[in-house]
């Protein structure tokens, strides 16, 4: 710490999370503090990293569904995050598993920002993290309870995470100009990989190709053996590199995913957005959205074909979104004006 200003280490470990990261680190940076940036080689997280021009130091990778494996992986990337990560003043991360833990090791506070309700049982998160940023739809009263959690290490905004870079969001005129066509719907695939998703789930994409054979369809596999799924079909294309998550949403005419990302990206910029989810209960903000009718929820092939014939462009959010992110940067510059007490 130098003059008020800090050494924040932010560590990243899925792709989602670099969209949220980027108007964050850009605040941050913009006032003067210095950043560190770490990150797991998991899914598109370091391509999308590099995309937006930083260079981070790689510790660790995804280990699949194994148990043991990801036990494994799991302590290992402790051990390697302790003794690689430089001294820092604070530490931020989404969903908290690895900063709370390092930063409490060695004595330093820890910002945990989390729209999750499933990890809401993490133990080492609720136990070790100092501060925690929530969207109020979040439902977590309860362990805040179970752990002790006094109100004022909680802060939450009246929004979703996706608000937070749809604020700045400027369509790419371009865009077009990277794919074979210029109508089309989305197709992205479930992650059967995650901790979250069911050991027994499988995936309904290839039912949804055949649904959708009459469409153009721009499919976006997390993995490199998902992409024989789409062997076959003349209508699917898929990128060699990442696309901009938001110019998809934005051109698509329905956004078909098996997570909640790309589903909230969408409604949120009014396109119509399915999420097939394999999973009976739902995120907390995913659920607002369905109440709202922005998000449509359905495992069948069938139903999502008859919603997609149907469903009608609604209207952005963004404007609402600059607000949610100016409350979310306060809530940071608070934070770092206690740590410099």
């Amino acid at each position: 710490m130098k003059n008020g200003k800090l050494r924040i280490w932010i560590d990243v470990t899925n792709s989602p999370h670099v969209n949220v990261l980027m108007p964050i680190y850009k605040h941050l940076q913009a006032q003067g503090h210095e950043l560190i940036i770490t990150a797991r080689d998991f899914s598109e997280t370091i391509p999308m990293l590099r995309q937006n021009g930083i260079e981070p130091i790689v510790i660790g990778n995804h280990k699949g569904k194994s148990r043991l494996k990801k036990i494994g992986g799991l302590v290992g990337r402790y051990v390697n995050l302790l003794r690689q990560v430089p001294k820092f003043d604070l530490a931020f991360s989404l969903g908290g598993s690895y900063t709370s833990v390092i930063a409490w090791l060695r004595h330093k506070p820890s910002i945990t920002f989390s729209d999750n309700d499933f990890t809401t049982h993490k133990f080492v998160t609720y136990m070790f993290s100092s501060h925690f940023i929530f969207p109020a739809y979040l439902h977590y009263q309860a362990a805040q309870k179970k752990f002790n959690i006094k109100d004022e290490q909680i802060h939450t905004f009246d929004g979703f995470k996706e608000d937070i870079y749809i604020a700045d969001y400027t369509v790419d005129e371009h865009f077009l100009d990277q794919l074979p066509f210029k109508e089309f719907i989305t197709i992205r695939p479930e992650n059967l990989k995650a901790a979250y998703v069911p050991k027994d789930a499988v995936t309904i994409v290839p039912q949804l190709f055949e649904a959708f054979k009459d469409h153009n369809i721009l499919f976006l596999p997390r993995y490199e053996e998902e992409k024989k799924m789409a062997e076959g079909y003349q209508n699917i294309w898929y990128p060699e590199k990442p696309l901009k998550g938001l110019d998809v949403c934005y051109y698509t005419k329905a956004m078909l995913t098996g997570a909640g990302t790309f589903a909230r990206e969408a409604a949120l910029l009014g396109v119509p957005a399915v999420s097939f989810f394999p999973r009976n209960e739902f995120l907390a903000v995913d659920v607002v959205l369905q109440e709202q009718g922005k998000e449509f929820k359905s495992r069948s092939a069938e139903e999502i074909r008859k919603y997609v014939l149907t469903a009608q462009r609604g209207q952005s959010s963004q404007e609402r979104s600059k607000k949610v992110l100016q409350e979310v940067l306060s809530i940071f510059d608070d934070i770092i004006a206690q740590v410099n007490k």
